[in-house]
């Protein structure tokens, strides 16, 4: 695993009440901080797996600035391999149903992220 790679958060995080919660509110503020605590990712790792600059991150953690850009929803999900049904997105191509867990809030949309740069 690289710098850029956290790989798949483990499934007692994602499984996590209060993390299901915030991803299905689309509340980065608290998802990203109950990442470093659960997940054990520093804001930088988080910065670079999702494409962000650490000061984004700081400013996203702080409740300084909200994500609502979708192409940025989807850098977020898919680089730290947060299951899309869990934001309310279609399976990502990276998913494979068997290794991620179920979110009873969200179910299955057909919204699909933009892909290239």
């Amino acid at each position: 695993m690289d710098a850029t790679t956290p790989g798949p958060l483990a499934p007692e995080v994602l499984e996590r009440d209060e993390l299901q919660r915030a991803l299905a509110e689309h509340d980065f503020s608290a998802v990203f901080s109950l990442i470093k605590k659960w997940g054990g990712l520093s804001q930088n790792r988080i910065a670079a797996a999702c494409q962000l600059s650490p000061g984004k991150v700081s400013t996203i953690i702080s409740g300084q600035q909200q994500v609502t850009s979708f192409a940025v929803i989807c850098r977020i999900v898919d680089g730290l391999r947060i299951p899309g049904r869990m934001v309310g997105l279609a399976d990502r191509p990276w998913e494979r149903q068997h290794d991620v867990p179920n979110s009873s809030g969200c179910g299955r949309s057909s919204v699909t992220c933009p892909t290239g740069p």
